[in-house]
């Protein structure tokens, strides 16, 4: 068993992604990218991707590190290495 967890965060962003700012929601853990990557449908179904005050949302599985090196502030998500963007527009 891998010691990395994968972490579903969802984001509120401009439509390219440059923008973005983490939602506040519960971040979900996972064992394995494929499990996570396997909800993030059902992440941006939610009420609080559907309420984002933003023209896109994006649901992303990330590494622990990944998630803890990018903060609470503003981030460029397509300057995230190895990250293949799930959307959903509102």
């Amino acid at each position: 068993m891998s010691a990395t967890l994968f972490a579903l965060a969802l984001f509120a962003c401009s439509d390219d992604g440059t923008e973005c700012k983490r939602l506040e929601t519960p971040v979900q853990t996972y064992e394995t990218r494929a499990s996570c990557n396997s909800q993030v449908d059902s992440a941006l179904d939610t009420e609080v991707a559907r309420k984002a005050d933003a023209p896109t949302v994006y649901a992303q599985c990330l590494t622990g590190r990944q998630l803890a090196s990018m903060g609470q502030g503003t981030i460029d998500l397509t300057r995230v290495n190895g990250m293949h963007l799930a959307s959903a527009g509102f």
